[in-house]
């Protein structure tokens, strides 16, 4: 663990205490905070007594955000969005890229800044208690999985759903939800999203979408990042009906219009598939995608992801390395746990048909590939994994060298 982390996890309680008003910014005039670049620069503003951007998030929000921020030589990599959408305007989600030296992102994000901000009160200390440690289990488990060399019966996903149960279970049936608190219903709410992240389909989602029923039912609006998380699960759980439904009358979830499905395997087909999109039609189309003798490399992109746009990218422009790759029997997906963009299959797909991105049919056919982190790219032998790699520095393509020096061997 990090020493940001450690003082985050220290800080905890003092975090979840601090106010919440949406107008914790500088005072006016003041001199703009030094711009955040190392994790070294980070700690210290948290210990200053100089405010900062973040101070205009909830403790809450605060403390998940700069949970979710990763770094890679002392250098940030990426960041979770999530609570700068949800509890931000405009200004103060700016100020908090700015800072990061992220402006980059803002056009794409404010396009998010659908409704009011969300902004409700601290959950319980006992709440905020119980996420936390599925947080840090959920982690552990991706860091032992990640870590082994072979196949294993077991992976996270199951594991992170049990310690969800234990944690959260008596609370989510709905007699319990209605005795909640409103500011803890926020936590339950992110518990079970990161449950389901980990586990699409399972009963974890009747949760979510429990609670989202409860926000709803106590007027709060759902529009900030509580609506599109609901429906990225559905589209995750290939629940295209349920998810159909949810949709209509929402006019924020627009920009995810939710295709047709064919499927002419049916389902009895029980071997790996994959939809291709059919733009014209709107029409996800199943499809058999038998495991190869041999080598096969997967590389999983995301949309809205600024490394996987790079990654893309870099194969389109480089015919060289399309032919490398596609000696390798190149498979490119969305991630199997999560939903999918039409928007980027539509537009990579028209300029490379050589090369579609594809949508997995069920995340449990993919179970060698991790839950987090794109783009990625994994080697597989005869099906079984023997290679990866996380991310796109500036050496990418140095990096995936190296998978296919590997492949050779």
């Amino acid at each position: 663990m990090t020493q940001v982390r450690r003082r985050l996890d220290e800080a905890f309680f003092c975090l979840c205490c601090l106010a919440s008003s949406a107008g914790a910014h500088s005072p006016t005039g003041a001199p703009a905070p030094a711009i955040v670049r190392s994790e070294r620069d980070l700690l210290a503003a948290l210990e200053s007594i100089e405010p900062t951007p973040l101070d205009a998030l909830t403790g809450y929000g605060k403390r998940e955000f700069i949970r979710e921020m990763r770094w890679r030589d002392d250098a940030l990599v990426g960041f979770g969005t999530v609570p700068l959408i949800r509890e931000l305007d405009r200004a103060g989600l700016a100020a908090v890229l700015h800072w990061l030296d992220s402006s980059v992102y803002l056009p794409a994000l404010e396009r998010q800044l659908v409704g009011p901000p969300l902004r409700l009160p601290a959950p319980a200390a006992l709440v905020g208690e119980a996420i936390a440690a599925l947080r840090q289990f959920a982690d552990e488990e991706d860091r032992r999985r990640s870590a082994q060399t072979a196949p294993v019966t077991e992976t996270a996903a199951p594991a992170v759903l049990r310690r969800y149960r234990d944690l959260f279970g008596a609370r989510m049936d709905a007699s319990a939800l209605t005795a909640q608190p409103v500011g803890d219903l926020v936590v339950l709410f992110d518990a079970a999203a990161l449950a389901v992240e980990r586990n699409p389909g399972s009963s974890a989602l009747d949760d979510l979408v429990r609670v989202h029923g409860e926000f709803r039912s106590r007027g709060v609006d759902t529009a900030r990042t509580l609506d599109a998380s609901v429906m990225h699960a559905l589209l995750a759980a290939r629940q295209f009906g349920q998810a159909r439904v949810f949709a209509a009358g929402r006019p924020n979830l627009a920009d995810m219009p939710v295709p047709l499905i064919e499927d002419r395997l049916g389902p009895t087909f029980q071997e790996r598939s994959v939809f291709a999109y059919d733009a014209t039609r709107n029409t996800l189309v199943r499809q058999a995608l038998p495991v190869p003798t041999g080598v096969e490399l997967v590389m999983v992109v995301g949309a809205g992801c600024h490394n996987s746009d790079n990654a893309l990218t870099a194969l389109h422009r480089d015919a060289a390395l399309q032919a490398r790759l596609l000696g390798l029997n190149l498979v490119i997906v969305t991630p199997p746990a999560a939903g999918f963009d039409t928007k980027l299959l539509t537009e990579w797909n028209a300029a490379n048909p050589a090369l579609p991105i594809r949508v997995p049919y069920r995340a449990q056919e993919w179970r060698d590939l991790a839950r987090t982190g794109v783009p990625a790219f994994y080697l597989l032998r005869n099906g079984q994994l023997v290679g990866e790699r996380i991310g796109w520095p500036a050496n990418g393509k140095a990096l995936l060298g190296e998978l296919i020096e590997q492949a050779a061997r």
